[in-house]
């Protein structure tokens, strides 16, 4: 029973990590409304710096933390850390009309979740492997799976508060939520169950054996975040200002988005017994590619939702599998490898979420074009996945 309770609790820790995520995208119109908040493009870019600052400052330092305090003390951090974020992000509200309070209320929200999410997800993908070390692979998939429900669930209700009751409902009632299972945490023993570290480091192998490998797997990671993050944070944006899609059709796009990256998930992890997963890794780039071509033609509200749709069934199980390839070829630093991919997919995502708002306040390109030379992104992933699969052990 206190085993099950152990995994309900990580579990939910990944759901509730994903709607902390995306709660700031999913209300990107709210945030950069002039009749409400009044942020602009290149201030709401911004927003994401502290994030990803955070995220590879945790995800780098997270793991010898881990190991000095204990993966229990690293997880109720994190969960501490996604309480504070929402509880700063929400309370923007109550000082909407006062832009300069609001702004610091949000970026240092946003600055939270960044540590959050840094610290978190490689405790938590240590305890999915820990609970079933046997399918390994499935659960790590099963674990961004509720990560991927999570933020398809955050625009999705967004788009029905705003009309409702507000926004900024959503912040408040996960914030609740996460005291609770800060609270389970802290009863639950949570024992880290790995057995002892072998003796063979990767500081005792060559390095020119195994830093080319590293750093390609941060490449692609890199590459690979920059992708999901001009789909997830542009997506309203983009199709409700620059496409005239009604706002809530944006919602759902978005919804959709996320939706289909945690059935492609649930999907790659069923399928795993018929097709090999170094096959889908290899498939998953080009159906990045053609999404992110697809996506730069959308002229209508069905096209936008199956469009959207397509992009998040691309980007499913890249993620997860970039972490499961990523231990496997390096089992003795399984902790630090997921630390540096973290960081490397945090990078990617600072420079699409600051970096395009930047270019579009700056020289007012619009995101169609983004989208259409983000192409060449996709094509530099496709060749780098097909690199690791071949080299990997």
């Amino acid at each position: 029973m206190k085993r099950n309770l152990e995994i309900l609790c990580v579990y939910l820790t990944g759901l509730f990590q994903g709607l902390v995520l995306v709660i700031v995208p999913a209300a990107s119109l709210v945030f950069t409304d002039p009749k409400i908040f009044g942020f602009s493009n290149e201030q709401y870019g911004l927003l994401f710096i502290p994030q990803v600052l955070a995220a590879i400052v945790t995800s780098l330092a997270g793991p010898a933390l881990a190991r000095r305090w204990g993966i229990r003390t690293a997880l109720r951090t994190g969960l501490l850390f996604n309480i504070l974020a929402s509880a700063s992000i929400a309370a923007s509200q109550c000082v909407w009309q006062n832009h300069a309070t609001a702004y610091l209320l949000v970026i240092s929200g946003t600055g939270l979740v960044g540590a959050a999410f840094g610290v978190t997800l490689p405790i938590i993908n240590v305890y999915a492997v820990n609970f079933f070390p046997k399918n390994s692979a499935s659960a790590l998939t099963a674990l961004h799976t509720l990560l991927g429900l999570g933020t398809a669930l955050a625009p999705f209700l967004v788009a029905v508060l705003v009309k409702q009751m507000g926004w900024w409902v959503l912040p408040v009632g996960v914030a609740v939520a996460l005291v609770v299972l800060l609270g389970g945490a802290s009863i639950l023993p949570l024992r880290d169950l790995r057995s002892s570290p072998s003796p063979k480091t990767l500081a005792e192998e060559p390095e020119v054996s195994w830093r080319p490998r590293v750093g390609l797997f941060a490449l692609t990671v890199f590459l690979y975040g920059y992708c999901e993050t001009l789909f997830a944070n542009w997506a309203i944006i983009f199709l409700n200002r620059q496409k005239g899609l009604p706002i809530q059709e944006a919602g759902y796009a978005l919804a959709l988005f996320w939706i289909m990256v945690s059935l492609g998930r649930l999907l790659v992890s069923l399928a795993a017994v018929w097709v090999p997963a170094r096959l889908v890794y290899r498939i998953l780039p080009v159906l990045i590619t053609l999404a992110l071509a697809g996506v730069s033609t959308i002229s209508s509200s069905q096209a936008g939702l199956f469009l959207f749709a397509f992009a998040g069934l691309a980007c499913s199980a890249f993620f997860p599998l970039s972490f499961n390839f990523g231990q496997q070829s390096f089992p003795p630093m399984a902790e630090r490898i997921s630390g540096w991919l973290m960081a490397s997919y945090m990078a990617g995502y600072g420079v699409a979420a600051y970096g395009v708002g930047k270019i579009i306040e700056t020289t007012s390109l619009p995101l169609k074009t983004l989208y259409l030379d983000s192409v060449l992104v996709g094509a530099g992933i496709i060749f780098l996945s097909s690199r690791l699969m071949s080299r990997l052990r």
